[in-house]
């Protein structure tokens, strides 16, 4: 056996210090955060579908029942609203005393939310930060013209910072640069995290019949791609050298849709670096900033910037076989069952009446929000967005800023049209499923026009709107007098 070097007991030391700050990564963007016996756990999700049809690939490391019988000892962090993020059911197994964390959103919903689950300590922080109880400080950063209800965050634990992108991939503020680079400055390489996005929220281009089947895929890879880049580029923009790949971990189960469990892409840093990022520009990137081969169940240590593999780690498997037999254990316990296209077919209680009901108030919510002023996302007014009904040849327009809800104009193509069926719409207005499953759960199929033109304004306020609608409008309906 060869004997332990100076460097070897030393490293060892580092390892085991009770005060260095550690990160296991769990799944999808959610890290248990540990620094002597106090716990902050991020963006907790289980096995209840996100957006109808998304369930986390790969799965948790940790049981739930685990981080729940931490008691006292744990935070949880929620970075925003989305159900891959703040998963309702697995939340209601925590001690309704544990401290909650989230930004200072203007809208109230990711609170609303926690509180109708029974929490009572909710502690909302600004870049201004707050202490929380287990001591460590938490700030939040909002872009108000990426989102107005999605934030970066750091956690400094005296001993480390991490940063906790989320879905946050696309270039920072320089207010946000600014200030996280004052955050750093306190601490060596080794004692940051940078956590950030590596894939496709969204259904582009999967579900838009403005392109090829024969292109999506190749289409999905390039916006990707692009994705990584960015946040690398933040990380060394940043000064930093290492950077986790995070909040890319799922798959989309859609009934008769058996496509979009192969074109999905999983970028475990093996899957990155061997067949992702090949070109010249990315292999320039990644040696300057490395993609930490930091799979669930491994732990790192701020304190030396080492990774401890899981006992069952990403060298005793290869990424599809553990793709694969997730998607069999989902399958086997009948969880596969409880996404939206595999539920009740509700076709007999669409209501047309209801269908203006709903797109009447989606004009006048964009007209409240630019009002209020939106971050500056005033040229969705003149814009239109169509829905059609299939199975019933229904279809209803709307143009934002302008009174009235219409069926489909001759000729003269939407920028947006979403087409669903009739069952789909009815869960929908009737508030059992949140519209935007349409979009990021891929459970409709989409068109824009012009065809290069993403339009983004008009998909973050159908999100926002969702919310809105399934929490509050939908139970109006009838209440209220009809647009």
């Amino acid at each position: 056996m060869r004997q332990l070097s100076t460097g070897d007991v030393k490293a060892m030391e580092n390892l085991n210090r009770s005060d260095a700050t550690e990160l296991m990564f769990v799944n999808h963007s959610s890290v248990l955060i540990r620094r002597s016996d106090r716990f902050l756990l991020t963006d907790p999700w289980h096995q209840k579908p996100a957006f109808g049809s998304w369930l986390p690939t790969m799965p948790q490391y940790v049981h739930p029942a685990y981080l729940a019988a931490l008691g006292k000892r744990l935070t949880i962090l929620i970075s925003h609203g989305h159900d891959d993020h703040c998963d309702d059911d697995l939340l209601r197994i925590f001690d309704k005393d544990t401290e909650i964390v989230t930004a200072n959103y203007t809208a109230p919903s990711v609170k609303s939310r926690l509180k109708k689950i029974g929490f009572s300590k909710i502690t909302t922080v600004d870049a201004g930060g707050s202490t929380i109880a287990n001591g460590f400080t938490v700030r939040s950063f909002i872009n108000p013209a990426r989102s107005l209800d999605d934030a970066i965050y750091t956690i400094d634990t005296l001993t480390g910072l991490v940063i906790h992108c989320n879905d946050n991939w696309f270039e920072f503020d320089p207010e946000t640069y600014d200030a996280i680079g004052s955050q750093i400055s306190r601490y060596s390489p080794q004692n940051v995290a940078f956590l950030s996005q590596t894939n496709s929220a969204s259904g582009y281009p999967v579900t838009y019949r403005n392109f090829p089947e024969t292109r999506k895929k190749q289409i999905l890879t390039e916006k990707v791609v692009a994705m990584i880049r960015q946040g690398l580029l933040n990380a060394h923009r940043l000064g930093l050298s290492t950077f986790c790949s995070y909040a890319g971990y799922a798959s989309v189960f859609v009934k008769d849709k058996p496509e979009y469990l192969t074109i999905g892409l999983m970028p475990t840093p093996r899957f990155i670096a061997e067949e992702l990022l090949t070109d010249e520009q990315s292999r320039a990137l990644l040696a300057k900033v490395r993609i930490l081969d930091f799979y669930p169940g491994d732990v790192l240590n701020l304190d030396s910037g080492a990774i401890r593999k899981a006992f069952i780690g990403s060298a005793n498997y290869a990424d599809q076989d553990l793709r694969e037999a997730t998607q069999r254990y989902y399958d086997a316990y009948g969880i596969i069952a409880n996404c939206d296209s595999y539920g009740i077919d509700r076709s007999s209680e669409f209501d047309e009446g209801r269908l203006d009901y709903f797109l009447d108030n989606l004009n006048r919510f964009v007209i409240r929000k630019l009002s209020a002023d939106a971050g500056g996302f005033d040229g969705i007014l003149g814009k239109s967005f169509e829905i059609e009904i299939a199975d019933r040849a229904v279809s209803r327009r709307i143009v934002f800023g302008q009174d009235g809800v219409a069926s489909s104009m001759q000729g003269e193509p939407p920028n947006k049209r979403v087409t669903t069926s009739a069952g789909i719409m009815a869960r929908v207005l009737s508030g059992e499923i949140l519209f935007e499953n349409l979009y990021t759960g891929y459970e409709a199929e989409w068109q824009r026009w012009p065809t290069e033109v993403y339009n983004r304004d008009i998909i973050l306020f159908l999100v926002m709107y969702s919310y809105v609608y399934k929490n509050r409008l939908s139970g109006e309906y009838g209440r209220t007098a009809r647009p």
